[in-house]
Protein backbone atom coordinates (compact mmCIF):
# COMPACT_ATOMS: atom_id res chain seq x y z
CA UNK A 1 0.00 0.00 0.00
CA UNK A 2 1.15 3.52 -0.73
CA UNK A 3 -0.13 6.75 0.81
CA UNK A 4 0.51 10.24 -0.59
CA UNK A 5 -0.60 13.66 0.56
CA UNK A 6 -0.87 15.96 -2.43
CA UNK A 7 -1.41 19.70 -2.67
CA UNK A 8 -3.18 20.55 -5.92
CA UNK A 9 -4.78 23.55 -7.56
CA UNK A 10 -8.33 22.63 -8.58
CA UNK A 11 -10.70 25.23 -10.00
CA UNK A 12 -8.32 28.01 -8.98
CA UNK A 13 -8.26 26.97 -5.31
CA UNK A 14 -5.69 25.06 -3.27
CA UNK A 15 -6.85 21.59 -2.30
CA UNK A 16 -5.21 18.91 -0.14
CA UNK A 17 -5.79 15.42 -1.53
CA UNK A 18 -5.04 12.19 0.35
CA UNK A 19 -4.43 9.25 -1.99
CA UNK A 20 -4.13 5.61 -0.95
CA UNK A 21 -3.32 2.96 -3.55
CA UNK A 22 -3.35 -0.75 -2.79
CA UNK A 23 -2.94 -3.99 -4.74
CA UNK A 24 -5.88 -5.56 -6.53
CA UNK A 25 -7.82 -7.67 -3.99
CA UNK A 26 -6.50 -11.20 -3.77
CA UNK A 27 -3.77 -13.20 -2.03
CA UNK A 28 -2.65 -11.13 0.99
CA UNK A 29 -4.92 -8.16 0.23
CA UNK A 30 -8.68 -7.68 0.44
CA UNK A 31 -11.14 -4.85 -0.04
CA UNK A 32 -14.33 -5.00 2.00
CA UNK A 33 -16.91 -2.83 3.74
CA UNK A 34 -16.91 -2.68 7.54
CA UNK A 35 -20.12 -2.09 9.50
CA UNK A 36 -19.91 0.14 12.56
CA UNK A 37 -19.88 -1.99 15.73
CA UNK A 38 -20.89 -4.97 13.56
CA UNK A 39 -24.54 -3.85 13.47
CA UNK A 40 -26.75 -1.63 11.32
CA UNK A 41 -27.69 0.57 14.28
CA UNK A 42 -25.10 2.82 15.87
CA UNK A 43 -22.03 4.63 14.56
CA UNK A 44 -18.27 4.27 14.96
CA UNK A 45 -15.20 6.16 13.75
CA UNK A 46 -13.13 4.76 10.88
CA UNK A 47 -10.04 4.59 13.10
CA UNK A 48 -12.10 2.87 15.82
CA UNK A 49 -13.20 0.19 13.35
CA UNK A 50 -9.56 -0.39 12.44
CA UNK A 51 -8.49 -0.77 16.05
CA UNK A 52 -11.39 -3.14 16.72
CA UNK A 53 -10.41 -5.37 13.80
CA UNK A 54 -6.63 -5.06 14.14
CA UNK A 55 -6.20 -8.70 15.18
CA UNK A 56 -7.86 -9.83 11.94
CA UNK A 57 -5.92 -7.63 9.52
CA UNK A 58 -3.91 -4.45 9.13
CA UNK A 59 -6.41 -1.95 7.75
CA UNK A 60 -6.36 1.23 5.71
CA UNK A 61 -9.53 2.86 4.51
CA UNK A 62 -12.07 5.62 4.20
CA UNK A 63 -15.58 6.40 5.40
CA UNK A 64 -18.37 4.66 3.52
CA UNK A 65 -22.01 5.31 2.69
CA UNK A 66 -24.28 8.15 3.75
CA UNK A 67 -26.41 7.29 6.76
CA UNK A 68 -29.30 8.13 9.02
CA UNK A 69 -27.88 10.49 11.63
CA UNK A 70 -30.09 9.16 14.45
CA UNK A 71 -30.05 5.39 13.95
CA UNK A 72 -26.73 5.09 12.09
CA UNK A 73 -28.30 2.95 9.37
CA UNK A 74 -26.43 3.15 6.02
CA UNK A 75 -28.51 4.75 3.28
CA UNK A 76 -27.72 2.06 0.71
CA UNK A 77 -26.65 -1.55 0.52
CA UNK A 78 -24.24 -3.23 2.93
CA UNK A 79 -23.10 -6.75 2.03
CA UNK A 80 -20.20 -8.54 3.72
CA UNK A 81 -19.13 -12.11 2.96
CA UNK A 82 -22.46 -12.73 1.26
CA UNK A 83 -24.50 -11.58 4.28
CA UNK A 84 -26.86 -8.70 3.53
CA UNK A 85 -27.40 -6.11 6.27
CA UNK A 86 -29.15 -3.31 4.36
CA UNK A 87 -30.81 -2.99 0.97
CA UNK A 88 -29.90 -0.59 -1.87
CA UNK A 89 -31.30 2.91 -1.97
CA UNK A 90 -33.35 3.51 -5.14
CA UNK A 91 -31.62 5.86 -7.55
CA UNK A 92 -28.18 5.70 -5.95
CA UNK A 93 -25.17 3.65 -6.99
CA UNK A 94 -23.95 0.45 -5.39
CA UNK A 95 -20.31 -0.65 -5.47
CA UNK A 96 -19.76 -4.40 -5.81
CA UNK A 97 -16.39 -6.01 -5.05
CA UNK A 98 -15.92 -9.15 -7.13
CA UNK A 99 -14.12 -12.31 -6.11
CA UNK A 100 -11.93 -11.59 -9.16
CA UNK A 101 -10.74 -8.38 -7.50
CA UNK A 102 -12.63 -6.10 -9.90
CA UNK A 103 -15.09 -3.35 -8.92
CA UNK A 104 -18.59 -2.98 -10.36
CA UNK A 105 -21.00 -0.06 -10.05
CA UNK A 106 -24.67 0.04 -10.96
CA UNK A 107 -28.10 1.19 -9.85
CA UNK A 108 -29.47 -1.83 -8.00
CA UNK A 109 -33.17 -2.25 -7.22
CA UNK A 110 -34.85 -4.02 -4.30
CA UNK A 111 -37.93 -6.22 -4.13
CA UNK A 112 -38.72 -8.40 -1.12
CA UNK A 113 -41.53 -10.86 -0.53
CA UNK A 114 -43.03 -13.01 2.26
CA UNK A 115 -45.56 -15.84 2.09
CA UNK A 116 -47.17 -18.27 4.52
CA UNK A 117 -48.00 -21.60 2.85
CA UNK A 118 -50.44 -21.22 -0.05
CA UNK A 119 -51.53 -17.75 1.05
CA UNK A 120 -50.89 -14.83 -1.31
CA UNK A 121 -47.30 -13.72 -1.96
CA UNK A 122 -46.98 -10.34 -0.25
CA UNK A 123 -44.45 -7.51 -0.61
CA UNK A 124 -41.74 -7.07 1.99
CA UNK A 125 -41.71 -3.29 2.19
CA UNK A 126 -38.43 -2.96 4.05
CA UNK A 127 -35.40 -4.94 5.14
CA UNK A 128 -33.57 -3.83 8.29
CA UNK A 129 -35.33 -0.49 8.13
CA UNK A 130 -38.51 0.64 9.93
CA UNK A 131 -41.59 1.04 7.75
CA UNK A 132 -41.99 4.78 7.30
CA UNK A 133 -45.32 4.66 5.45
CA UNK A 134 -48.70 4.09 7.07
CA UNK A 135 -48.77 0.44 5.99
CA UNK A 136 -46.08 -2.13 5.30
CA UNK A 137 -44.02 -5.08 6.52
CA UNK A 138 -40.31 -5.11 7.43
CA UNK A 139 -37.88 -7.94 8.11
CA UNK A 140 -35.22 -7.44 10.79
CA UNK A 141 -32.24 -9.81 10.86
CA UNK A 142 -29.62 -10.15 13.65
CA UNK A 143 -27.27 -7.69 11.92
CA UNK A 144 -29.81 -4.91 12.58
CA UNK A 145 -28.98 -4.96 16.28
CA UNK A 146 -30.13 -6.69 19.47
CA UNK A 147 -33.83 -5.83 19.08
CA UNK A 148 -36.32 -4.64 16.48
CA UNK A 149 -37.22 -0.94 16.64
CA UNK A 150 -40.25 0.30 18.54
CA UNK A 151 -42.94 1.38 16.10
CA UNK A 152 -46.43 2.75 16.70
CA UNK A 153 -49.49 1.03 15.23
CA UNK A 154 -47.44 -2.11 14.60
CA UNK A 155 -47.15 -5.75 15.62
CA UNK A 156 -44.42 -8.30 15.08
CA UNK A 157 -43.78 -12.03 15.10
CA UNK A 158 -40.55 -13.73 16.16
CA UNK A 159 -39.02 -16.24 13.74
CA UNK A 160 -36.48 -19.00 14.30
CA UNK A 161 -34.45 -21.19 11.92
CA UNK A 162 -33.78 -18.29 9.53
CA UNK A 163 -30.54 -18.61 7.56
CA UNK A 164 -28.28 -15.63 6.97
CA UNK A 165 -29.88 -13.19 4.55
CA UNK A 166 -28.22 -12.87 1.13
CA UNK A 167 -29.11 -11.27 -2.22
CA UNK A 168 -31.70 -13.23 -4.23
CA UNK A 169 -31.68 -16.03 -1.68
CA UNK A 170 -34.80 -17.98 -0.73
CA UNK A 171 -35.23 -18.22 3.04
CA UNK A 172 -37.67 -19.73 5.48
CA UNK A 173 -38.52 -19.15 9.12
CA UNK A 174 -40.69 -20.74 11.78
CA UNK A 175 -42.99 -18.61 13.95
CA UNK A 176 -41.85 -18.94 17.57
CA UNK A 177 -43.78 -16.14 19.28
CA UNK A 178 -46.43 -13.47 18.69
CA UNK A 179 -45.73 -10.92 21.42
CA UNK A 180 -47.69 -7.75 21.96
CA UNK A 181 -46.18 -4.50 20.76
CA UNK A 182 -42.81 -4.11 19.04
CA UNK A 183 -39.11 -3.83 19.89
CA UNK A 184 -38.50 -7.45 20.90
CA UNK A 185 -35.15 -9.23 20.86
CA UNK A 186 -34.00 -10.67 17.53
CA UNK A 187 -32.91 -14.33 17.93
CA UNK A 188 -29.28 -15.04 16.85
CA UNK A 189 -30.50 -17.57 14.26
CA UNK A 190 -33.81 -15.94 13.59
CA UNK A 191 -35.52 -12.72 12.57
CA UNK A 192 -38.52 -10.54 13.26
CA UNK A 193 -41.32 -9.68 10.86
CA UNK A 194 -42.89 -6.36 11.79
CA UNK A 195 -46.15 -5.15 10.23
CA UNK A 196 -47.65 -1.68 10.38
CA UNK A 197 -51.14 -0.40 9.70
CA UNK A 198 -53.48 -2.68 7.75
CA UNK A 199 -50.63 -5.15 7.14
CA UNK A 200 -50.97 -6.29 10.76
CA UNK A 201 -54.08 -8.33 10.10
CA UNK A 202 -52.67 -10.73 7.42
CA UNK A 203 -49.45 -11.16 9.37
CA UNK A 204 -51.28 -12.17 12.55
CA UNK A 205 -53.91 -14.23 10.75
CA UNK A 206 -51.36 -16.28 8.82
CA UNK A 207 -48.41 -16.17 11.21
CA UNK A 208 -49.59 -18.65 13.82
CA UNK A 209 -47.02 -20.20 16.16
CA UNK A 210 -45.41 -23.16 14.41
CA UNK A 211 -46.23 -21.96 10.87
CA UNK A 212 -43.43 -21.50 8.35
CA UNK A 213 -42.94 -18.40 6.22
CA UNK A 214 -41.02 -18.11 2.96
CA UNK A 215 -38.85 -14.99 2.59
CA UNK A 216 -36.98 -13.52 -0.35
CA UNK A 217 -34.76 -10.44 -0.64
CA UNK A 218 -34.40 -9.65 -4.34
CA UNK A 219 -31.66 -7.32 -5.67
CA UNK A 220 -31.69 -6.58 -9.40
CA UNK A 221 -29.52 -6.35 -11.32
CA UNK A 222 -26.94 -8.27 -9.32
CA UNK A 223 -23.48 -9.50 -10.20
CA UNK A 224 -22.39 -13.14 -9.97
CA UNK A 225 -19.27 -13.57 -7.86
CA UNK A 226 -19.90 -10.48 -5.70
CA UNK A 227 -19.93 -11.21 -1.96
CA UNK A 228 -19.15 -7.68 -0.72
CA UNK A 229 -20.88 -4.42 -1.58
CA UNK A 230 -21.45 -0.95 -0.21
CA UNK A 231 -23.79 1.89 -1.07
CA UNK A 232 -22.83 5.43 -1.97
CA UNK A 233 -22.84 7.38 -5.19
CA UNK A 234 -22.95 8.99 -7.53
CA UNK A 235 -20.87 7.13 -10.10
CA UNK A 236 -17.80 9.22 -10.98
CA UNK A 237 -15.87 7.31 -13.66
CA UNK A 238 -16.94 4.67 -16.16
CA UNK A 239 -14.54 3.17 -18.70
CA UNK A 240 -11.91 5.75 -17.77
CA UNK A 241 -14.24 8.66 -18.66
CA UNK A 242 -15.57 11.08 -16.01
CA UNK A 243 -19.32 10.92 -15.39
CA UNK A 244 -20.72 14.42 -14.86
CA UNK A 245 -24.45 13.64 -15.09
CA UNK A 246 -25.02 10.34 -13.28
CA UNK A 247 -28.77 11.03 -13.01
CA UNK A 248 -28.87 9.68 -9.48
CA UNK A 249 -31.04 10.65 -6.53
CA UNK A 250 -28.92 13.50 -5.18
CA UNK A 251 -29.74 17.16 -4.65
CA UNK A 252 -27.76 19.87 -6.39
CA UNK A 253 -26.92 21.13 -2.89
CA UNK A 254 -25.09 17.83 -2.35
CA UNK A 255 -23.19 17.85 -5.64
CA UNK A 256 -22.38 21.46 -6.57
CA UNK A 257 -20.70 23.06 -3.52
CA UNK A 258 -17.00 22.64 -2.79
CA UNK A 259 -16.87 20.20 0.11
CA UNK A 260 -14.63 17.55 1.64
CA UNK A 261 -15.25 14.44 -0.45
CA UNK A 262 -14.41 10.73 -0.49
CA UNK A 263 -14.16 8.33 -3.42
CA UNK A 264 -13.14 4.79 -4.34
CA UNK A 265 -11.81 3.71 -7.72
CA UNK A 266 -9.80 1.11 -9.58
CA UNK A 267 -6.81 1.71 -11.84
CA UNK A 268 -6.38 0.05 -15.22
CA UNK A 269 -3.98 -2.54 -13.79
CA UNK A 270 -6.40 -3.50 -11.04
CA UNK A 271 -4.95 -1.52 -8.14
CA UNK A 272 -7.45 0.04 -5.72
CA UNK A 273 -7.60 3.81 -5.31
CA UNK A 274 -9.04 5.47 -2.19
CA UNK A 275 -9.21 9.27 -2.10
CA UNK A 276 -10.12 11.76 0.63
CA UNK A 277 -10.17 15.48 -0.19
CA UNK A 278 -9.93 17.92 2.71
CA UNK A 279 -12.31 20.88 2.59
CA UNK A 280 -13.94 23.73 4.50
CA UNK A 281 -10.44 24.88 5.48
CA UNK A 282 -8.51 28.02 4.56
CA UNK A 283 -5.74 25.81 3.17
CA UNK A 284 -8.02 23.32 1.37
CA UNK A 285 -11.19 24.47 -0.39
CA UNK A 286 -12.65 21.03 -1.13
CA UNK A 287 -14.10 20.03 -4.50
CA UNK A 288 -17.42 19.77 -6.30
CA UNK A 289 -18.67 16.37 -7.42
CA UNK A 290 -17.65 17.21 -11.01
CA UNK A 291 -14.16 18.18 -9.88
CA UNK A 292 -13.94 14.92 -7.93
CA UNK A 293 -14.80 12.96 -11.10
CA UNK A 294 -12.06 14.76 -13.04
CA UNK A 295 -9.59 14.19 -10.19
CA UNK A 296 -10.24 10.44 -10.15
CA UNK A 297 -9.55 10.28 -13.91
CA UNK A 298 -6.32 12.25 -13.46
CA UNK A 299 -5.28 9.75 -10.80
CA UNK A 300 -5.80 6.94 -13.31
CA UNK A 301 -9.18 5.49 -12.30
CA UNK A 302 -11.09 3.53 -14.94
CA UNK A 303 -14.00 2.94 -12.52
CA UNK A 304 -14.92 5.16 -9.57
CA UNK A 305 -17.78 6.01 -7.23
CA UNK A 306 -18.26 8.71 -4.61
CA UNK A 307 -18.89 7.92 -0.97
CA UNK A 308 -20.23 10.10 1.86
CA UNK A 309 -18.83 13.63 1.94
CA UNK A 310 -18.58 16.65 4.24
CA UNK A 311 -17.67 16.05 7.86
CA UNK A 312 -17.73 12.30 7.30
CA UNK A 313 -14.71 12.39 4.95
CA UNK A 314 -11.97 10.42 6.70
CA UNK A 315 -8.92 8.43 5.69
CA UNK A 316 -7.13 6.33 8.31
CA UNK A 317 -4.44 3.68 8.55
CA UNK A 318 -3.94 1.22 11.41
CA UNK A 319 -6.12 3.30 13.73
CA UNK A 320 -4.52 6.68 12.87
CA UNK A 321 -6.37 9.40 10.94
CA UNK A 322 -4.39 10.67 7.94
CA UNK A 323 -6.51 13.59 6.74
CA UNK A 324 -8.11 16.53 8.55
CA UNK A 325 -11.87 15.94 9.02
CA UNK A 326 -13.73 19.23 8.62
CA UNK A 327 -15.62 18.84 11.92
CA UNK A 328 -12.29 19.32 13.71
CA UNK A 329 -12.39 15.72 14.93
CA UNK A 330 -13.26 12.36 13.43
CA UNK A 331 -16.99 11.83 12.92
CA UNK A 332 -18.56 8.47 13.86
CA UNK A 333 -20.07 6.98 10.71
CA UNK A 334 -22.24 4.02 9.69
CA UNK A 335 -19.70 2.03 7.74
CA UNK A 336 -16.35 2.22 6.02
CA UNK A 337 -14.50 0.75 3.05
CA UNK A 338 -11.23 -0.90 4.05
CA UNK A 339 -8.19 -2.38 2.39
CA UNK A 340 -7.24 -5.38 4.51
CA UNK A 341 -3.67 -6.71 4.59
CA UNK A 342 -3.21 -10.21 6.00
CA UNK A 343 0.59 -10.52 5.89
CA UNK A 344 3.19 -9.74 8.52
CA UNK A 345 3.23 -6.08 9.53
CA UNK A 346 5.96 -4.13 11.31
CA UNK A 347 4.72 -0.81 12.56
CA UNK A 348 7.31 1.99 12.89
CA UNK A 349 9.83 1.46 15.71
CA UNK A 350 9.18 3.28 18.97
CA UNK A 351 12.20 5.49 18.24
CA UNK A 352 13.40 6.65 14.84
CA UNK A 353 16.53 7.83 16.67
CA UNK A 354 17.84 5.42 19.32
CA UNK A 355 20.41 6.73 21.80
CA UNK A 356 21.27 4.08 24.44
CA UNK A 357 23.82 6.12 26.43
CA UNK A 358 22.19 5.75 29.85
CA UNK A 359 20.85 9.28 30.22
CA UNK A 360 17.22 8.15 30.31
CA UNK A 361 16.38 9.74 26.96
CA UNK A 362 15.66 7.42 23.99
CA UNK A 363 17.43 4.61 25.85
CA UNK A 364 14.90 1.84 25.16
CA UNK A 365 13.97 0.80 21.62
CA UNK A 366 10.89 -1.30 20.89
CA UNK A 367 10.48 -3.11 17.57
CA UNK A 368 7.16 -4.63 16.50
CA UNK A 369 5.85 -7.48 14.36
CA UNK A 370 2.20 -8.48 13.90
CA UNK A 371 0.60 -11.52 12.27
CA UNK A 372 -3.13 -12.17 11.96
CA UNK A 373 -2.89 -15.87 11.15
CA UNK A 374 -0.76 -18.67 12.67
CA UNK A 375 2.62 -18.17 11.00
CA UNK A 376 6.27 -19.10 11.08
CA UNK A 377 7.84 -15.74 11.84
CA UNK A 378 11.47 -14.67 11.45
CA UNK A 379 12.64 -11.44 13.08
CA UNK A 380 16.13 -10.03 12.92
CA UNK A 381 18.17 -6.91 13.55
CA UNK A 382 20.64 -6.04 10.76
CA UNK A 383 23.35 -3.37 10.60
CA UNK A 384 22.90 -1.59 7.27
CA UNK A 385 26.59 -0.82 6.69
CA UNK A 386 27.86 -4.42 6.66
CA UNK A 387 24.88 -6.76 7.18
CA UNK A 388 25.96 -7.81 10.69
CA UNK A 389 23.11 -9.56 12.58
CA UNK A 390 23.37 -9.25 16.38
CA UNK A 391 19.94 -10.80 17.01
CA UNK A 392 17.62 -13.20 15.16
CA UNK A 393 14.60 -15.31 16.10
CA UNK A 394 12.48 -17.82 14.15
CA UNK A 395 9.40 -19.36 15.74
CA UNK A 396 5.80 -20.35 15.05
CA UNK A 397 3.54 -17.58 16.34
CA UNK A 398 -0.18 -17.37 16.94
CA UNK A 399 -2.00 -14.19 15.83
CA UNK A 400 -0.86 -11.15 17.78
CA UNK A 401 1.75 -8.42 18.06
CA UNK A 402 5.25 -9.29 19.27
CA UNK A 403 7.67 -6.77 20.71
CA UNK A 404 11.46 -6.95 20.73
CA UNK A 405 12.84 -4.59 23.36
CA UNK A 406 16.38 -3.37 22.73
CA UNK A 407 18.35 -1.90 25.61
CA UNK A 408 21.85 -2.80 24.49
CA UNK A 409 24.38 -0.45 22.95
CA UNK A 410 24.42 -0.70 19.18
CA UNK A 411 27.10 0.80 16.98
CA UNK A 412 26.16 4.25 15.72
CA UNK A 413 24.58 4.18 12.29
CA UNK A 414 21.53 2.84 10.45
CA UNK A 415 19.85 -0.45 11.42
CA UNK A 416 17.17 -2.55 9.73
CA UNK A 417 14.40 -4.40 11.54
CA UNK A 418 13.44 -7.22 9.18
CA UNK A 419 10.36 -9.40 9.69
CA UNK A 420 9.08 -12.19 7.46
CA UNK A 421 6.36 -14.79 7.83
CA UNK A 422 4.81 -17.81 6.16
CA UNK A 423 1.21 -18.22 7.29
CA UNK A 424 -0.88 -21.36 7.73
CA UNK A 425 -2.03 -21.10 4.12
CA UNK A 426 1.55 -21.08 2.84
CA UNK A 427 1.55 -17.41 1.87
CA UNK A 428 4.78 -15.51 2.54
CA UNK A 429 5.23 -11.84 3.36
CA UNK A 430 7.98 -9.59 4.64
CA UNK A 431 8.54 -6.04 5.80
CA UNK A 432 11.49 -3.83 6.81
CA UNK A 433 11.77 -0.79 9.07
CA UNK A 434 14.86 1.36 9.49
CA UNK A 435 16.08 3.38 12.48
CA UNK A 436 19.30 5.14 13.47
CA UNK A 437 21.46 4.68 16.53
CA UNK A 438 23.26 7.88 17.50
CA UNK A 439 25.10 8.30 20.81
CA UNK A 440 26.79 11.55 19.84
CA UNK A 441 24.96 13.67 22.41
CA UNK A 442 23.62 12.84 25.85
CA UNK A 443 23.22 13.63 29.54
CA UNK A 444 21.93 17.18 29.07
CA UNK A 445 21.38 18.61 32.57
CA UNK A 446 20.47 22.00 34.08
CA UNK A 447 21.58 23.13 37.52
CA UNK A 448 18.09 24.37 38.37
CA UNK A 449 14.52 24.32 37.07
CA UNK A 450 13.74 27.85 38.29
CA UNK A 451 16.05 30.80 37.73
CA UNK A 452 15.31 34.13 39.47
CA UNK A 453 17.59 36.73 37.87
CA UNK A 454 18.15 40.24 39.19
CA UNK A 455 18.79 43.30 37.03
CA UNK A 456 22.40 42.11 36.71
CA UNK A 457 21.32 38.68 35.47
CA UNK A 458 21.29 35.15 36.83
CA UNK A 459 23.13 31.85 36.69
CA UNK A 460 22.17 28.57 35.07
CA UNK A 461 24.80 25.87 34.61
CA UNK A 462 24.25 23.61 31.60
CA UNK A 463 26.17 20.36 31.18
CA UNK A 464 26.18 17.68 28.48
CA UNK A 465 28.33 14.90 27.09
CA UNK A 466 29.55 14.47 23.51
CA UNK A 467 30.22 10.86 22.52
CA UNK A 468 31.98 11.62 19.24
CA UNK A 469 33.16 14.80 17.53
CA UNK A 470 30.35 16.91 16.11
CA UNK A 471 29.21 20.40 15.25
CA UNK A 472 27.27 21.57 18.28
CA UNK A 473 24.80 24.40 18.74
CA UNK A 474 23.47 25.33 22.18
CA UNK A 475 20.59 27.81 22.34
CA UNK A 476 17.90 29.13 24.66
CA UNK A 477 14.46 29.38 23.11
CA UNK A 478 10.90 30.23 23.98
CA UNK A 479 8.46 27.34 24.08
CA UNK A 480 7.30 28.49 20.66
CA UNK A 481 10.80 27.94 19.25
CA UNK A 482 12.07 31.55 19.00
CA UNK A 483 15.79 31.72 19.81
CA UNK A 484 16.58 34.33 22.49
CA UNK A 485 20.23 33.41 23.15
CA UNK A 486 22.93 31.65 21.11
CA UNK A 487 25.27 30.13 23.69
CA UNK A 488 27.54 27.84 21.65
CA UNK A 489 28.05 27.17 17.95
CA UNK A 490 31.29 25.27 17.36
CA UNK A 491 32.91 21.90 16.63
CA UNK A 492 33.52 19.80 19.72
CA UNK A 493 35.38 16.56 20.29
CA UNK A 494 34.28 13.74 22.59
CA UNK A 495 34.06 14.72 26.24
CA UNK A 496 32.02 16.40 28.97
CA UNK A 497 31.17 20.08 28.72
CA UNK A 498 29.65 22.76 30.94
CA UNK A 499 28.26 26.12 29.81
CA UNK A 500 26.81 28.91 31.90
CA UNK A 501 23.86 31.09 30.92
CA UNK A 502 23.49 34.43 32.68
CA UNK A 503 19.79 34.82 31.94
CA UNK A 504 20.33 37.42 29.22
CA UNK A 505 19.35 37.44 25.55
CA UNK A 506 21.61 38.09 22.56
CA UNK A 507 21.21 41.88 23.10
CA UNK A 508 22.55 41.62 26.64
CA UNK A 509 19.23 42.19 28.38
CA UNK A 510 17.68 39.97 31.05
CA UNK A 511 14.94 37.87 29.48
CA UNK A 512 11.29 38.27 30.41
CA UNK A 513 9.50 36.13 32.99
CA UNK A 514 8.30 32.98 31.20
CA UNK A 515 9.18 29.36 30.41
CA UNK A 516 12.24 28.70 28.23
CA UNK A 517 13.88 25.68 26.61
CA UNK A 518 17.59 24.94 26.53
CA UNK A 519 18.30 23.03 23.32
CA UNK A 520 21.50 21.23 22.33
CA UNK A 521 21.90 20.04 18.74
CA UNK A 522 24.81 17.93 17.45
CA UNK A 523 25.49 17.09 13.81
CA UNK A 524 28.07 14.76 12.25
CA UNK A 525 28.36 11.97 9.68
CA UNK A 526 26.06 9.74 11.76
CA UNK A 527 23.24 12.27 11.62
CA UNK A 528 21.59 14.92 13.76
CA UNK A 529 20.58 14.51 17.39
CA UNK A 530 18.97 17.11 19.65
CA UNK A 531 18.13 17.27 23.35
CA UNK A 532 16.03 19.82 25.26
CA UNK A 533 15.39 20.77 28.89
CA UNK A 534 12.97 23.33 30.24
CA UNK A 535 13.62 26.12 32.71
CA UNK A 536 11.31 28.74 34.18
CA UNK A 537 12.58 32.28 34.54
CA UNK A 538 10.98 34.64 37.10
CA UNK A 539 12.60 38.06 37.27
CA UNK A 540 13.11 39.61 40.71
CA UNK A 541 12.61 43.15 39.48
Amino acid sequence: MEYKRQVRSIGGEQVVVHVLTAPQPGNLYGLAPVLSNGTVTGRETVSGMQRRLSRRATLAGVNGDMFNWTSGRPSGVFLRNGVLSTRPMPGRSTLGIGLDGLLRTDLVGYQGTWQFGSNPLRPLTEFNHPVEKTNGVALFSPTWGPAAPHLSHAREIVLSHVAKVGPNKDLAGRVEARPLGTGHAIPPRGAILQARGDRRRPLLDEGKVGNWVKLHIGLTPWWPGVKDAIGGGPRLVSGGVPVFQADEAFLTSQLLPRNPRTAVGQLGGGRILLVAVDGRKSWSAGVTNTQLARLMVRLGAVTAMALDAGGSTTMAFDGRVLNHPSDGSERPVADALMVMYYGVYARPPRLSLYSPNGDGVADIQRLYAKVVRPSRVTRKLVRVSDGFVPWKSTAVKQPGTFVKEVRRTLRDGRWRWEVSAVDSQGRSSQMTRVFTTNNTLGHLALSKRLMRPTRRGGRLDISFRVGRSADLALTVRTRGGTVVRHLVSTHLGAGRYAIRWNGKNDRGRVVQTRHYVVRARASNAVGVVALSKGVRVVRRF
